[in-house]
């Protein structure tokens, strides 16, 4: 069996605020799991994020619901390093943070974005036959 789809499930602080993050990602609202406690934002065919109230998120776990500490980086792969910046930049100005400088190793470029509630994303484009032998440097 082989998985064709993920969806990410996050706690967020301020539903509205998250939603603009995600749709200027590139992100569509998929009403039909949306509504004042919970929204889709469909990223690609087989990408979903759902975002939901930290009350409507605990409704699904038992174990407490964490603030302020990284459990997960997610990593969304674009095809071009323009991409990845037009996603980073649109993301940056709907109020997104990042928290470090880009990445160019030559073979990959990326961009790291924390949305208004700290969850981390990775936005890279790639080109796996310019890796060469050593991958950290993008030199063989």
């Amino acid at each position: 069996m082989a998985y064709t789809q993920i969806y990410v499930n996050l706690p967020v602080a301020d539903l509205e605020v998250s939603k603009q993050v995600y749709t200027a990602m590139g992100g569509t609202i998929n009403p039909q799991f949306t509504d004042d406690t919970s929204a889709q934002v469909v990223l690609s065919e087989a990408i979903a994020v759902q975002q939901m109230t930290p009350e409507q998120f605990a409704t699904f776990t038992e174990r407490p619901v964490a603030r302020g500490a990284i459990e997960a980086i997610n990593a969304l792969a674009a095809g071009s390093r323009e991409e990845v910046d037009r996603f980073a930049d649109a993301a940056l100005a709907a109020g997104a943070t990042e928290p470090r400088p880009a990445q160019d190793l030559g073979w990959l470029y990326n961009r790291a974005i924390d949305d208004p509630d700290g969850h981390s994303w990775e936005l890279l484009a790639y080109d796996p036959s310019a890796m060469g032998s050593d991958p950290t440097s993008g030199q063989d």
